[in-house]
């Protein structure tokens, strides 16, 4: 319940600050674990997302210095964050994700692991695709054309979802998840391209 309290007033927040449209609502189904990945140029970007998209709680990965006193980690569980440790393969984060979407959860990446300004380019990691294909859950790309000053223009673009069940029971080879990953970043700057 706190959730989605939070959400709403996060949601009230942004459409103040910001002029957001949202674009692809309906591409989400209803009832079924997803993951929801997109690009990531600024700390606004989980909040933008967790309130465009009505309906579904969606946890996010946050580094483990964000839950270093009992204040922040109450705050950031309430606002499903959980902790990862990004110097190494966390094998909890991954249980507790893959437990999670195969439970009809939603879970929200940044294929990149990082912000990236306009302009900068970085490998996309192969999480997203992991969690895709252990979970056998399909991916909603989002391409995010956002302006965080005061004012600036904010588009949400959702996309359909992207299914990877042709591959599903194969392992999970580097191979493969650079194929995979390809395929969702590709998705995404098309829906950046159609914000233009």
């Amino acid at each position: 319940m706190f959730y989605y309290l939070a959400i709403l007033a996060l949601r009230v927040y942004t459409r103040l600050k910001f002029k957001v449209t949202v674009k692809g609502r309906k591409n989400v189904p209803k009832n079924v674990g997803l993951i929801f990945c997109s690009n990531h140029s600024s700390n606004f970007d989980p909040v933008i997302v967790c309130s465009s998209i009505l309906g579904k709680k969606i946890h996010y990965f946050a580094k483990k210095e964000l839950f270093n006193t009992k204040f922040k980690n109450f705050w950031m569980h309430q606002l499903c964050a959980f902790p990862v440790d990004r110097e190494g393969t966390d094998i909890n984060a991954l249980k507790f994700s893959i437990n999670l979407l195969k439970n009809g959860g939603s879970l929200g990446i940044f294929a990149q692991g990082t912000r990236v300004k306009e302009g900068e380019s970085v490998e996309a990691k192969n999480g997203v695709s992991l969690f895709a294909l252990k979970s056998g859950v399909d991916v909603v790309p989002i391409g995010i054309t956002a302006n965080y000053e005061k004012g600036g223009r904010v588009i949400v673009n959702i996309g359909k979802p992207i299914s990877f069940e042709k591959y599903k029971g194969q392992k999970p080879k580097t191979e493969l998840l650079n194929q995979m990953t390809d395929e969702i970043m590709l998705e995404i700057e098309k829906l950046i391209d159609e914000n233009k």
